[in-house]
């Protein structure tokens, strides 16, 4: 009789599971059929951050607008790896699409131009960065990235770049020097800081919090919602809106993916792609007034920098300028960039 009753819930539990994973099978695809194109984004943000919630918004527009012909797979906070590792996976194929900062790209892939959209104090604020995503970067970065296995499909805001300081605040450019700034190790973070006066100590942005409450380095620097999101407030007392750095993050998609989506399904993505960025910049906005209220309300005191000092300090940069300018000839495009 027991082993009558043992094998009647056995055969219930596998009954269950069938019907479970049938209903499942059903959920995922639309009408019951199964999506046309399944891409994988694979992104480092955690969530809580801007840029986390922008991708989740990517997907439930596009699989909503082609009525779940499309199907986007999110992988967040580095489940695929560093951001170095996943940019290199969308140029193997064998991740669709990511995103990273300019000068990463830059970097990773040895194209040192697309490194002028992170050129320092080059954006006074928001809405010059907002100017230049939208009018600048769709026309001149598939010209960097010509030959490359993948290409542009949107660009999101990461904001503008400030330093968080536990030892003194800055005022003026003397203020820096000698300060141990924690940096990304990419060169052009270094650069600009060694061109200030301070020496860097690079690390993950992971280890940026133990850095600083350590005291293996004076400050940090990073968003407003960057540094928030960390909880860097917890440990820095000095805030300073430099705005040294507009960090444009470039969201490419393999093209070999790309050219096996139909066209008409191409020109949803395409949309959606338009709509998103637009929506993430807007927010962007937002979400930087209320990281300023935590820094405050964590008792950071927060300056504005005079605009005569943060000129002081993009001199003290000519360096970087004149390298962009004449080793890659952008000399015009940094001016019309400047103006707008």
């Amino acid at each position: 009789m027991k082993r009558i009753i043992s094998l009647f819930l056995v055969l219930s539990l596998v009954g269950t599971l069938l019907v479970g994973c049938n209903v499942k099978s059903k959920d995922t695809a639309k009408n019951g059929k199964e999506p046309e194109v399944v891409l994988e984004f694979g992104h480092i943000q955690n969530p809580g951050h801007a840029l986390y919630v922008a991708p989740e918004e990517f997907k439930e527009l596009v699989e909503k607008k082609s009525n779940g012909r499309i199907k986007i797979n999110l992988y967040p906070a580095s489940q695929l790896g560093s951001a170095r590792e996943m940019m290199e996976q969308i140029s193997m194929g064998s991740l669709d699409i990511t995103f990273a900062d300019a000068s990463d790209w830059a970097s990773t892939f040895n194209r040192p131009e697309l490194g002028v959209f992170n050129l320092p104090f080059l954006c006074n604020d928001l809405d010059a960065q907002c100017r230049i995503i939208e009018n600048v970067v769709p026309k001149e970065v598939p010209k960097m990235i010509k030959g490359l296995d993948f290409h542009l499909l949107m660009t999101y805001s990461n904001g503008l770049r400030c330093p968080l300081v536990k030892t003194r605040p800055i005022h003026k450019l003397e203020d820096i020097k000698g300060l141990k700034m924690r940096t990304p190790e990419t060169k052009l973070y270094v650069d600009i800081w060694n061109a200030l006066g301070a020496s860097t100590v690079t690390s993950a942005w992971s280890e940026a919090y133990t850095l600083l409450q350590q005291g293996v380095a004076d400050a940090v620097e990073a968003d407003d919602v960057g540094l928030t999101s960390q909880n860097l407030q917890e440990v820095g007392k000095y805030f300073t809106k430099t705005n040294y750095l507009s960090q444009a993050y470039l969201v490419m998609i393999n093209n070999e993916k790309w050219n096996s989506i139909p066209k008409d399904l191409q020109k949803i993505l395409l949309d959606c792609a338009k709509e998103n960025q637009a929506k993430q910049l807007k927010d962007r906005k937002e979400l930087g007034v209320e990281a300023e209220k935590t820094i405050a309300a964590a008792g950071v005191k927060i300056y504005d920098l005079d605009p005569k000092e943060r000129q002081r300090m993009k001199d003290a940069c000519k360096s970087i300028y004149d390298q962009y300018a004449n080793e890659y000839g952008l000399g015009k495009l940094i001016k019309q960039m400047e103006a707008i």
